[in-house]
């Protein structure tokens, strides 16, 4: 069992999770929470599955065993969860898509039209959310 990051962990009230099976068999998980909410997967030796669910479920790993499946352990999902990875930026990186969003300010100064204004404006949301300080 490794923890691992995720980009997003959060959609809509469920949580990232994931669990790694350092086993060299096949195992079940399965994960059981309220609202009816239930999930069951096989992970593969070494496999790493990710999955959305309610913060308060629980997880449960099941394994072979003479004539069926078994409980091999209970996993806390505090030990699964997934945390937000933050993404590096490179100077340059930054430095072109500020060029780019100055490069659409002037095409629409210069042609103000409903089509460049859209544009602009699209593209102005985007490239904020990647330029530290301009959200």
């Amino acid at each position: 069992m490794t923890r691992r990051t995720s980009p997003d962990p959060d959609r809509g009230g469920h949580t990232a999770f994931g669990y790694r099976n350092a086993r060299d068999v096949m195992v079940v998980l399965r994960c059981s929470g309220p609202d009816q909410f239930f999930l069951e997967r096989v992970v593969f030796p070494f496999e790493l599955l990710t999955f959305l669910a309610p913060p308060d479920a629980e997880v449960r790993i099941h394994g072979p065993a003479a004539g069926g499946m078994r409980l091999l352990e209970e996993v806390s999902l505090e030990e699964l969860r997934l945390e937000p990875v933050p993404v590096p930026r490179h100077p340059l990186e930054q430095l072109s898509m500020r060029h780019l969003l100055n490069d659409l300010q002037q095409r629409y100064a210069s042609d103000p039209s409903d089509a460049n204004r859209i544009r602009l404006v699209q593209q102005e949301e985007l490239l904020r959310r990647w330029l530290p300080g301009q959200a």
